[in-house]
């Protein structure tokens, strides 16, 4: 029996969500990939801070409209588009599928059809749309003082979609067997230790990104976690668990659910302001 190993997880996780050549640094197992689910948002930082990073270098040089989709480009470069795999599977499975044996079935083939060609437009444009909107809010909020902190927004975006999909592998049950699956592996729940880790940066990333002028607004930032659960419950209704590609589409779309309740607080503090 493989000894398993916090180190090796943590490259593991690595391995799946970048393109960074990290598994040359030691032998990964299958005990390894099994444990990467504990580092799912540490890793994400750096993905995050990839995002975030671009669009600030970018946004000296474009619009911002143009920053934010290199930015885009730059964390697909980086990542392979790991998340967008499972995203455009998600809708496909989910849109033509009538049962669980043809969802399942749709999500494993590798073609694209059109409710995931539709779905990626729909959501780019709400993410862009979403990211310039709040921008403005820099140069027009009667509410906040100074400049939004969007990059920081990035970030906790980012990490609050891993964090969300960290939590869906925690509550829910592998859907399919698992010579089914296309990575052949099926996570094993992380402890109490890696999982407050991971809630602890997403946390923290909030609250670099939230300015104290929004009060209790703030709590909306955690509306990702609702969406989680109600997509967790969704699908043990559909599926009776979890796959790849709906960790991966719950990642994107609690980015973009947390994009959304963070454009809301500004909107509801203007409000109140007048």
């Amino acid at each position: 029996m493989n000894k398993r190993s916090h180190l090796g997880a943590l490259v593991a996780a690595a391995s799946l969500f970048t393109r960074l050549p990290l598994w040359r640094l030691r032998t990964l197992t299958k005990e390894d990939y099994e444990d990467a689910l504990s580092w799912w948002p540490v890793v994400g930082s750096l993905t995050a801070l990839t995002l975030a990073g671009s669009y600030w270098l970018l946004a000296y040089l474009f619009p911002i409209q143009v920053a934010v989709v290199l930015a885009l480009g730059c964390r697909m470069l980086l990542t392979g588009a790991f998340h967008e795999d499972g995203l455009g599977d998600f809708f496909d499975g989910f849109g033509g599928g009538r049962d669980r044996e043809r969802v399942l079935a749709i999500m494993k083939d590798s073609h694209v059809g059109s409710y995931a060609v539709l779905g990626f437009v729909l959501y780019y444009l709400c993410y862009v749309g979403m990211a310039q909107t709040l921008l403005l809010y820099a140069e027009g909020s009667a509410a906040i003082e100074g400049s939004i902190p969007f990059p920081w927004v990035l970030v906790a975006a980012d990490l609050m979609g891993k964090f969300a999909s960290q939590l869906q592998v925690q509550l829910l049950p592998y859907a399919r067997r698992e010579e089914q699956s296309k990575t052949q592996v099926v996570y094993r729940h992380t402890s109490a230790v890696p999982l407050l880790l991971g809630l602890g940066l997403t946390l923290g990333a909030c609250t670099l990104s939230l300015p104290e002028e929004l009060g209790l607004l703030r709590l909306l930032a955690l509306a990702p976690l609702g969406l989680s659960l109600l997509l967790i419950a969704y699908l043990r209704r559909r599926i009776g668990g979890y796959t790849g590609d709906t960790c991966g589409a719950l990642c994107l779309l609690s980015e973009l659910c947390y994009l959304a309740a963070v454009l809301a607080m500004y909107a509801l503090a203007d409000h109140y302001v007048f």
